[in-house]
C-alpha cells in the first residue's frame, strides 16, 4: 500500500508529507486551496510532463516522493524537477529512468481523475472495460488475436508494397538488365584500366623509348666495335689467365663472370623488349578505343575496373532479388490469406466470449448503481459485429456500448448521452468496483469522483467507497463531508495567504477531534464556531459509523 506522500516545493506546497493507512483516506480543502496538487504529484511519478513553472518561487527544485509498504517490504520511488526544468526519477534512491519508476508505481496504483469520466464515453474504452471484467483468459484470447491481426497487417502491407511497386520494379529489373549486358559485353578485366594507363603512356614515348633502348642494347652487343660485352669477355679471360698465375684473384675472376653473365642475360631482355614493342598505328587505336570505353564504364558505374566489375556483380544479386520478389508474390498472397484466416477465427471465438459476458457484465453494474442509490437503473451492453472489409480492428470485430437509464418507462441510451455529472460518477465507480480495475494493484485513488453528487446518494456513494477500502487502499480528494466522514484518515489542505509578505503557502495537515468536526462543519456550509454544523458533523460521523462495513 502507499504508506507515505510527502511534496515539497511544488507550486504553491512547500512541504507536504501524508502517512496514509489501509482503507479510506481522503483529502478535503476549499476550492482553490490546492487539492488537486496532491494529484499533480501523483501524476508527475507516474510520468506527466515536469516543467520548471511546477517549482515553487523561491525554491530551486521540486520533489514528489511515495514510500510503499508491501508486507514489511518498503520501496521508494520519487521524481525531482529543477528551475532549469531538467527531471530526474528515482528507486530506493537511486537515479533511475522515468519510464522504470512509472512501470514500478502502475503495478501498485491505479488514478482516477477527471479524464477517467471522459475515457468511460469512449466506445473503445467501454470494450476494454468489458474484456478486463472477463478475466484472464479472455485477455489471453484478446493477446492472441492482437497478435494475429498484427501479423495479418504486416503480411498485407508487405503484399501492398510488393504490387504498388510493381511497375517501379520493372523498370528497375530492365535496367539492371541492361547495364549487366553492357559490362559482360566489354568484358573488363580487374586492373584493366591501370594496365591500359601504362600501354597509353608507353606508347605516347615510343619514338624515344625504342631510339634508347636499341642504342643500349647496340652497346652492349658483339656487334658494336669496343661493345660492352666484348670488352667484358676479354677481361674475363685475360683475368681466368692471371688466376692460373696468382689463385688469389679466384674471386675477382669469378665476379667479373657473372657479371659478364648478367650483360649477357641484360642484352636478350633488351632485344625481347625492342621485339614486342608494337609501334603500329593499329594497335595504337586500339589501345586509346579500349581506354574511351573503359573510362565511360568507370563514369557510369564507379571509377575503376574494379568498381565496374564489382557494380555488375550488385546488380546481378539485386536482379535476382527482385525475380525472387514476383515469384514470391503468389506466396505472400497465401500467407495473408492464412493470415486473414486465424485472425478471423480468434476474431470469432472473441466475440462469442464477450456476448456470453457482456450480460453478467451488464446485470453486475446494474446492482452496484442500484446499491448507489438508482433503484430503477437500467444498464446493458450492446455489441454490435463490425462487416465488410473493415471488419477486423485491433480489438476484433466488435463494438461494445454501455446505454443506460435512470428512470422507469425510459428505454436505455448511450451512456454518452443520457449520463448526468452525477450518474457518470456513479457508473464510473460502479464499473470500477465490479471490473476490479485494481484488482492487481493495492492502491486507488480517486479525484472528486463525487462530482455531481449530493444529498443521499452522497451518503450512499461514501458507503460504496468504505466497503471497496476494506480490500483496497484509497485515497479519495472529495468536497462531499457524507463521503469525508467514512474515511479512516482525514487531511485536509489550506492555502495560507501573507500579505505582508506577499506569499501563498499550501499546507496540508491530518484532522482528527475537534479539528475534524470543524472541517465537516465548513464543508456542510457552517461559519467558524458554527454549533449547529458541527452538531450536523457530529450527527454525520455518528451515521457513518454505524453504516460502516463490519
Amino acid at each position: 500500500m502507499l504508506a507515505e506522500l510527502a511534496i515539497a516545493d511544488l507550486v504553491l506546497i512547500a512541504e507536504a508529507r501524508l502517512e496514509l493507512v489501509p482503507g479510506l483516506n481522503v483529502i478535503t480543502g476549499e476550492t482553490g486551496a490546492g487539492k488537486t496538487l496532491l494529484t499533480q504529484g501523483v501524476g508527475l511519478l507516474l510520468g506527466q510532463k515536469g516543467e520548471e513553472s511546477l517549482v515553487r518561487p523561491g525554491a530551486d527544485q521540486a520533489v514528489v516522493q511515495a514510500v510503499f509498504d508491501d508486507d514489511g517490504e518498503t520501496l521508494s520511488v520519487a521524481r525531482r524537477i529543477t528551475r532549469a526544468g531538467r527531471s530526474r526519477a528515482f528507486l530506493d534512491g537511486l537515479v533511475s529512468s522515468l519510464p522504470a519508476v512509472e512501470a514500478v508505481l502502475r503495478e501498485r496504483v491505479a488514478f482516477y481523475g477527471q479524464l477517467e469520466h471522459a475515457r468511460l464515453l469512449q466506445l473503445d474504452r467501454q470494450l476494454d472495460l468489458l474484456d478486463a471484467w472477463a478475466g484472464p483468459d479472455q485477455v489471453e484470447l484478446l493477446d492472441a488475436y492482437a497478435e494475429a491481426w498484427t501479423a495479418m497487417q504486416s503480411r498485407s502491407r508487405e503484399l501492398e508494397a510488393l504490387r504498388g511497386q510493381g511497375r517501379d520494379r520493372e523498370r528497375e529489373i530492365d535496367l539492371l538488365r541492361f547495364q549487366i549486358g553492357e559490362i559482360e559485353a566489354a568484358a573488363v578485366e580487374p586492373g584493366e584500366d591501370e594496365r591500359l594507363k601504362a600501354e597509353r603512356e608507353r606508347l605516347r614515348h615510343a619514338e624515344k623509348l625504342v631510339e634508347r633502348v636499341a642504342g643500349a642494347a647496340a652497346l652492349l652487343s658483339d656487334e658494336a666495335s669496343g661493345g660492352g660485352l666484348d670488352a667484358l669477355r676479354a677481361a674475363e679471360r685475360l683475368l681466368t689467365e692471371a688466376e692460373g698465375l696468382d689463385p688469389s684473384l679466384g674471386s675477382a675472376a669469378a665476379r667479373l663472370a657473372g657479371v659478364t653473365a648478367e650483360a649477357d642475360d641484360l642484352l636478350d631482355a633488351l632485344r625481347a623488349y625492342l621485339d614486342d614493342f608494337d609501334v603500329d598505328p593499329a594497335h595504337r587505336d586500339a589501345v586509346e578505343l579500349r581506354h574511351d570505353q573503359l573510362s565511360l564504364l568507370a563514369r557510369k558505374y564507379g571509377g575503376s575496373a574494379d568498381a565496374v566489375i564489382a557494380h555488375a556483380a550488385a546488380a546481378g544479386e539485386r536482379l535476382a532479388a527482385l525475380d525472387r520478389l514476383a515469384a514470391d508474390e503468389s506466396g505472400l498472397v497465401e500467407a495473408v490469406a492464412a493470415a486473414r484466416e486465424r485472425a478471423a477465427a480468434l476474431a470469432a471465438r472473441l466475440s462469442a466470449a464477450r456476448a456470453a459476458a457482456a450480460p453478467v457484465f451488464a446485470a453486475g453494474v446494474a446492482g452496484e448503481l442500484r446499491g448507489l442509490a438508482m433503484p430503477h437503473v437500467r444498464f446493458e451492453v450492446v455489441l454490435q459485429r463490425r462487416g465488410g472489409s473493415e471488419a477486423l480492428g485491433p480489438r476484433g470485430a466488435d463494438e461494445a456500448e454501455f446505454v443506460f437509464s435512470a428512470n422507469p418507462g425510459v428505454p436505455p441510451r448511450p451512456l454518452r448521452d443520457t449520463a448526468s455529472g452525477g450518474e457518470l460518477s456513479r457508473a464510473m465507480l460502479a464499473i470500477k468496483s465490479l471490473a476490479h480495475l485494481g484488482h492487481d494493484v493495492r492502491t486507488l485513488i480517486f479525484d472528486e469522483v463525487d462530482t455531481g453528487i449530493g444529498g443521499v446518494t452522497a451518503s450512499v456513494l461514501g458507503e460504496r467507497l468504505a466497503a471497496l477500502a476494506q480490500a483496497t487502499q484509497i485515497v479519495c480528494i472529495t468536497h462531499l463531508p457524507q463521503v469525508a466522514v467514512f474515511a479512516d484518515r482525514h487531511f485536509v489542505i489550506r492555502k495560507l495567504t501573507d500579505p505582508e509578505a506577499d506569499t501563498t503557502e499550501t499546507v496540508v495537515s491530518e484532522v482528527s477531534g475537534d479539528e475534524r468536526i470543524d472541517e465537516l462543519a465548513r464543508m456542510l456550509g457552517g461559519r467558524a464556531g458554527d454549533e449547529t454544523a458541527r452538531e450536523l458533523a457530529r450527527a454525520l460521523l455518528e451515521q457513518a459509523a454505524a453504516a460502516r462495513p463490519s
